[in-house]
């Protein structure tokens, strides 16, 4: 009797051994599923992707194609990277999962901003007869329209993008923000930033090109030399001038000239014009110093005088790609 309770439990301490050793290996198992092959770590591997700048194995893991008609510049290398500069305080977490679909949400700051986007995601394979390989729904990409008049190309992310017809669209990996920029010896534009999030988001932006300061820096130059030809003309009435003085008594001497307040004309990029540029009028004053002599007894004065006038001119380019001003 003793042996048959010594076998007894000897069996039942087996039967517990085996039942702790499947339980072990069913959370082995879970765990190993949920932390090596579930969904939330495609998601991580996708945002490490970004991170990395690589863009390929990013494609790849989300699943997506680049849209018909888009340009690629921005999924890939530097401007990819860049994208993701401001991407911070990560979390991912499932929102919802069962046998044939899941649904994983990355929250995260953006340039400096809370952010969240939401990831479907399919079972697409079984390894070892336990552990299910997850992949992403075929997933659109989210694109970037930048446009500018005038030019073929445009900074973005640090990157050079061709703007064919001043405008392009541009598929993008989310999250990232994009900034568009331009610069050149005498077109400037500010910087414009666009956070992309969502896979089906669309966004637009238009640079506005300004004059750069070495521009203006060219175009005063060109206004000073042109009123100097005018202030060097030792007459009231300068010769082909936008100012004179209007005077009937007689002048001894030579009167000369100065110019007390420049114009500055404000410069701006217009489609109406030869050379792409308008340059509206500017108001200036000049100042006549001579001295009069009375008509009746001989007595002499001096006179001086702020005369104002308007300048008006128009901006064009000479063979060495200098501003040139032309009233």
């Amino acid at each position: 009797m003793e042996r048959n309770d010594r076998v007894s439990r000897a069996l039942l301490v087996w039967l517990l051994m085996v039942l702790l050793a499947i339980a072990a290996a069913w959370v082995t198992i879970s765990l190993v599923n949920k932390y090596m092959y579930g969904p939330e770590t495609d998601v991580r591997s996708y945002f490490n992707h970004l991170e990395d700048g690589d863009g390929a194995r990013a494609l790849g893991a989300i699943n997506a194609q680049v849209p018909d008609g888009t340009d690629a510049t921005l999924l890939d290398g530097d401007a990819l990277k860049q994208a993701t500069e401001t991407l911070e305080d990560v979390r991912i977490s499932t929102v919802s999962q069962d046998a044939d679909s899941a649904v994983v949400r990355a929250e995260y700051t953006l340039d400096g901003e809370p952010q969240s986007t939401e990831y479907h995601l399919h079972p697409a394979d079984t390894q070892w007869g336990f552990f299910t390989v997850w992949a992403f729904d075929q997933t659109p990409l989210p694109t970037l329209t930048v446009s500018m008049p005038g030019v073929t190309s445009a900074d973005i992310n640090g990157t050079s993008a061709a703007l064919p017809n001043s405008t392009q669209e541009f598929a993008a990996l989310p999250p990232g923000v994009y900034t568009a920029s331009y610069a050149s010896e005498y077109v400037d534009a500010d910087p414009q930033s666009v956070a992309l999030t969502s896979p089906d988001q669309g966004e637009s932006v238009t640079l506005t090109p300004t004059p750069s300061q070495a521009m203006e820096d060219q175009v005063q130059q060109s206004i000073t030399a042109d009123l100097k030809t005018c202030t060097d003309q030792q007459t009231l009435y300068p010769s082909g001038c936008p100012f004179s003085y209007e005077f009937d008594g007689r002048v001894q001497g030579t009167p000369t000239w100065k110019i007390v307040e420049a114009p500055t004309p404000k410069i701006s990029v217009s489609a109406k014009t030869a050379t792409g540029w308008y340059m509206s009028k500017a108001n200036g004053v000049a100042e006549v110093s001579f001295t009069s002599v009375d008509l009746y007894d001989g007595t002499t004065e001096k006179v001086t005088e702020r005369v104002p006038f308007t300048y008006q001119a128009t901006i064009g380019f000479n063979d060495a790609d200098t501003v040139i001003v032309t009233r």
